[in-house]
């Protein structure tokens, strides 16, 4: 039997309400296209919920995988180094956890289609 997995979709996060409310609304979407209820929205800074409430919620309700879904577009810092530290930190007390992070979306092909279909 497979380990549950808990998604986490992680942004930067704003000041702006606005920007977050989009994040959470887009979690409840998600939630609903692939009837689950292990997705977590979390913010790298400035807004709530965190990387570490998320990861918490997630293990609370039994996941012992999580993967962080990076709504990043580049490999800059916060995706090398600043959230696999939050993830490490965090799930250093939860050894049997496991979890793995995205690569940064413009890595992903289908996205260079999508713009290039919005563009034309």
């Amino acid at each position: 039997m497979q380990p549950q997995t808990g998604i986490i979709l992680v942004t930067h996060g704003s000041r702006l309400a606005a920007g977050n409310d989009a994040l959470l609304q887009f979690a409840v979407q998600l939630r609903q296209r692939l009837g689950t209820e292990l997705i977590e929205p979390a913010f790298m800074e400035i807004a709530q919920p965190s990387i570490p409430v998320a990861i918490h919620k997630l293990i609370q309700q039994g996941c012992r995988h999580i993967f962080g879904y990076a709504l990043f577009l580049v490999p800059g810092t916060h995706l090398q180094n600043d959230i696999p530290a939050l993830f490490a930190e965090v799930l250093k007390d939860h050894p049997g956890v496991t979890w793995e992070l995205s690569p940064p979306m413009l890595t992903e092909p289908r996205l260079l289609d999508f713009v290039a279909d919005q563009l034309k």
